[in-house]
């Protein structure tokens, strides 16, 4: 006799990494919702407030972003740029950082399920 088993889908816990990378390219503060692994979370008044801070640091870097590219066309000085990419590696990290580490704990499951 076999048995037919079914594989467990691996579901990758969510953790302040994964949350920093999955909300790293869009504004999550404007919604109240986060989706992971197609169960969609209402997130708290606390981690809202947090991404507002944290898209204060992405519009800083931005104007940075900004000052940068002039600079180096100004001076024609390579060194501009380099300053620059430590300036977004330091606000990434605070942006990180910033996070809180149990994430989950600042989520609430809403019960509906993307398809």
């Amino acid at each position: 006799m076999s048995k037919n088993k079914k594989k467990k889908k691996y579901v990758r816990p969510l953790t302040r990494w994964v949350y920093f990378t999955k909300t790293l390219y869009h504004d999550p503060a404007a919604t109240m919702e986060f989706t992971y692994e197609k169960v969609i979370y209402l997130k708290s008044e606390e981690l809202q407030q947090k991404e507002q801070d944290n898209k204060r640091i992405n519009t800083l870097l931005l104007l940075a972003l900004f000052l940068m590219f002039g600079l180096a066309a100004k001076f024609q000085n390579a060194w501009f740029v380099l300053a620059f990419f430590v300036v977004v590696v330091i606000g990434q990290a605070l942006r990180l950082m910033n996070l809180p580490k149990d994430v989950l704990s600042h989520l609430t499951d809403t019960g509906r399920r993307k398809r």
